[in-house]
């Protein structure tokens, strides 16, 4: 669109003759007037749109329809007040019409989507495209994959490419040096992994639709897969962020969006995790809201002024340990390889120095609050 607008701009600076340009819509995307721009109805606008015509004078402006590929893509209307405003109008719309061609010839999925999701196509632009690349609309989800700094290989992106974005309605680019993206065709992950079930359980596949608890599943699986082939065959250390379902090209920028969230708010609060889905955040979601003069109202609430920002690694790990085993002294000490009064030492030194107990559910729950708020204070 940058190109058109500037080579409109050139025409309109040398031909000193006002034009506007609509796409197939009727919606007005660049106007080049010297003077007050006049006043022009939208209805004549889609009136010439509806009609059998290519170029027609009604008014005060000649109308000229641009097509690309047979594709109406732009409607440009040329103020008629010189006597070769006519013949300026044919010469735009002819170099309008081969600079659309040009860029229809570099046209690739992986530029599609890329700049589908940035939101630099108009309407107009975003039809244009899908028809010149025959895309048909499919129910995505959309996967950021994030890997490690200084990976400089394109072998994770051309992995990905030919091993997971095979069928016609999948679609993948390069996002940056760190990430990846997939926007996948969900019925295609549904139909592998109802095939791998019913070949494990010797049984027919279900003719029902999958219902929400399935599909989650193999969205996960699915992931999971994606993390663990990435870093077997590229070699790479891969983190994944996956949104909900869309299906309409218009919402893939959507779905971009919530996988990039939940891949930011997995590495402020499940860094552990490889995986994590947009719909399954927890309180992480809440949390990644709150507003700093908030978090640290809270912070100084719980800690006052010293925050337990320096504790050992011995014992962050002790204290993972016990919140995965459910606050079980007894299993968090048998996998620590400690003895059980060792571990009730350590959770004794600990709440002395916080003044709060975490073998006591209360308070367990409000220091796991209090440590997910102050990751955040840290990621801002």
């Amino acid at each position: 669109m940058k190109k058109i607008q500037a080579v409109l701009e050139e025409i309109t600076e040398i031909s000193q003759i006002p034009m506007i340009l609509y796409d197939a819509d009727g919606t007005c995307v660049a106007s080049f007037f010297h003077t007050e721009p006049v006043n022009n109805s939208d209805e004549s606008i889609m009136e010439f749109i509806g009609s059998n015509v290519d170029s027609q004078t009604s008014g005060m402006f000649h109308y000229f329809k641009v097509f690309s590929s047979n594709i109406l893509s732009y409607v440009l209307l040329v103020l008629n007040y010189a006597p070769d405003s006519f013949t300026i109008g044919r010469l735009t719309v002819c170099q309008l019409r081969h600079l659309l061609e040009s860029q229809e010839e570099s046209i690739t999925k992986s530029g599609f989507i890329r700049s589908l999701i940035t939101g630099s196509l108009t309407a107009s632009e975003q039809s244009r495209q899908i028809k010149k690349l025959k895309l048909s609309a499919a129910t995505w989800v959309a996967f950021v994959i994030e890997y490690q700094d200084g990976y400089t290989d394109s072998y994770a992106y051309q992995l990905l490419e030919h091993a997971f974005a095979g069928h016609h309605t999948d679609l993948c680019c390069e996002l940056d040096e760190n990430h990846l993206l997939l926007i996948k065709d969900i019925s295609h992950i549904l139909k592998e992994y109802k095939t791998s079930e019913g070949k494990s359980t010797r049984k027919k596949t279900s003719a029902k639709p999958a219902n929400a608890e399935f599909i989650s599943s193999c969205l996960k699986r699915f992931a999971q897969t994606l993390v663990d082939t990435l870093r077997a065959e590229a070699l790479v250390q891969t983190h994944i962020g996956y949104s909900t379902a869309a299906d309409s090209f218009s919402q893939l920028a959507g779905l971009y969006q919530e996988a990039l969230t939940a891949l930011h708010i997995r590495h402020t609060f499940f860094a552990e995790q490889d995986t994590i889905a947009y719909d399954r955040l927890g309180i992480g979601r809440l949390i990644a809201e709150l507003p700093p003069d908030l978090c640290h109202t809270f912070l100084t609430e719980i800690f006052g002024t010293h925050l337990p920002d320096d504790l050992d690694e011995e014992t962050q790990h002790t204290i993972h340990i016990f919140y995965e085993n459910n606050l079980n002294i007894s299993e968090t000490a048998r996998q620590l390889y400690l003895h059980r009064n060792t571990l009730v030492y350590r959770l004794e030194r600990l709440e002395k120095r916080l003044d709060l107990d975490i073998r006591k559910f209360e308070d367990a729950m409000t220091f796991k609050l209090a440590l997910m708020v102050m990751a955040h204070v840290r990621e801002q």
